[in-house]
């Protein structure tokens, strides 16, 4: 069964449709079409489908792909593949299934980024001269295998499906457009000039906590409207959060994220280590794990916020197994030399967020409530005295440093008492006098350029030293020579 060419033409979403034949008569059931050219409206035979029998519905369903053999003077050629799709996935957020629609509204430009199957460029749109953002992804089975191009298909869609829930919040990125082809996906969101987070981070090391709640108030609006929706992001990190501008950031990256049905709950470790919550964790260690929801989000914004004030995490080990112990037991501290500027209010904002429990986890929108969001001024000094207690490790801390400052007061108050080793003209004119100063010298120098002695027969540390030979090296070189 086909479509007309002048159908076809008008077809440009991927959809489900009931397709006819050429009476009018026995519309096929569950049909779909993959793809359609409208480029090529004189080909009768662009689009077909299968028709898949009704006692087979439970089965993903194989449609016919109908993928053009284009060529620069003749479009005759049809060649027909297959390729698996999921029932599961809307695709109705496909806007045109061409290339060429495209690259006919938007400029292609400079590479911004590159993962394993995607490819993000800045693009300008023909028709504003706006700026934007297109992630291109690969679906193409040149490179992988056909289950993963299909994961790929379902993951990508599935995501701008759910950021077209979440359009026109300002802490979420926003899709300005998508386009569909057999071989590539083509995602373009708004443009972050500014780039991710953790980059900007990096440069300033840790923010004040003015700058910090500006930035957590976003981020906790944006975490509480997705939530409201039951949509959980489980990928929440610096590298996620794109900055705009020096003042908004957004929350980007959603191929992680899910919608849940009330009462759901998922057992997938997704995420990245640093950021997982404790129950996320424990779906991997034992079967019977009730599972997480929403609450795991809530967590990663408390890493975030942590590492924002101090400018390190605080889950981190070199040994990764004692770091998701770490995190099960929410085993971290506030240190005395980062946080002692840092008020009590942002650290009980962080205790009452990092907590293992899920049902004493502070929510999004009770983070929003919270007396250190609410303040507007700039950073208070705690006064002394009034401030949280020290724990004894901060006191051993303090008492340890305070040892060694005084000590090194002593040693340079009763410096010019100390007899002097050796007189700097006689170290200069007889430097292998001493015994310790040689064996340094010789151990640092040999070290350097050990590997101009030759290492064979005549093998000898006075030569490289171009020291007096002892007699029976020069008894041995005498003998050689002759």
């Amino acid at each position: 069964m086909s479509l007309s060419g002048k159908d076809a033409a008008r077809l440009v979403r991927f959809c489900s449709f009931k397709m006819q034949d050429d009476k009018g008569k026995a519309p096929i059931a569950n049909g779909k079409v993959y793809r359609c050219n409208e480029m090529y409206p004189e080909m009768p035979n662009a689009i077909s489908a299968l028709d898949t029998p009704k006692s087979n519905r439970s089965r993903p369903k194989y449609v016919a792909l109908a993928t053009m053999a284009i060529h620069r003077h003749s479009t005759s050629s049809v060649v027909i593949g297959m390729r698996q799709v999921y029932d599961d996935v809307d695709r109705s957020c496909v806007l045109e299934s061409s290339s060429s629609g495209f690259y006919s509204a938007y400029e292609a430009k400079e590479v911004l980024g590159r993962g394993l199957a995607s490819t993000v460029r800045k693009c300008v749109e023909k028709g504003t001269g706006l700026m934007f953002a297109v992630k291109i992804v690969d679906i193409s089975t040149e490179r992988q295998s056909e289950h993963e191009a299909a994961r790929l298909l379902n993951e990508t869609i599935s995501e701008v499906n759910l950021l077209r829930q979440l359009a026109g919040h300002p802490s979420i990125i926003n899709i300005h457009d998508f386009y569909e082809t057999p071989t590539f996906l083509f995602a373009v969101f708004e443009m972050a000039p500014s780039g991710e987070l953790f980059e900007m981070l990096n440069k300033s090391v840790t923010v004040s906590e003015k700058k910090a709640r500006r930035l957590m108030r976003q981020l906790f609006d944006g975490v509480a409207f997705m939530h409201e929706r039951n949509i959980v992001h489980r990928d929440l990190k610096l590298e996620n959060i794109l900055c705009i501008d020096d003042e908004r950031v957004v929350i980007s990256d959603f191929g992680f994220a899910t919608q849940l049905q009330p009462g759901q709950k998922l057992k997938e470790l997704l995420g990245t280590p640093g950021y997982l919550a404790p129950e996320t964790l424990r779906c991997q260690m034992y079967e019977d794990a009730e599972g997480y929801g929403v609450e795991v989000d809530n967590w990663a914004l408390g890493v975030i916020l942590y590492t924002l004030l101090a400018g390190y995490a605080p889950f981190y080990h070199r040994r990764q197994l004692i770091m998701l112990r770490m995190i099960q037991e929410a085993k971290y501290e506030f240190r005395a030399e980062q946080w002692a500027q840092i008020t009590f209010e942002a650290k009980d904002l962080i205790r009452n967020i990092l907590v293992v429990d899920v049902h004493e986890r502070y929510t999004a929108a009770m983070c929003l409530r919270h007396p250190w969001m609410l303040a507007t001024a700039a950073t208070k000094i705690v006064p002394r005295g009034r401030g949280p207690a020290l724990s004894n490790r901060d006191y051993r801390h303090l008492w340890k440093h305070s040892i060694i400052l005084v000590r090194f007061f002593i040693r340079l108050t009763n410096i010019k008492y100390l007899k002097l080793l050796v007189d700097r003209s006689e170290l200069r004119q007889r430097p292998f006098r001493d015994r310790d100063i040689r064996h340094e010298s010789e151990a640092t120098v040999f070290a350097v350029y050990g590997h101009w002695v030759n290492r064979g027969f005549f093998y000898s540390r006075d030569m490289l030293f171009a020291n007096k030979p002892r007699p029976k090296f020069r008894r041995v070189e005498v003998e050689a020579c002759a």
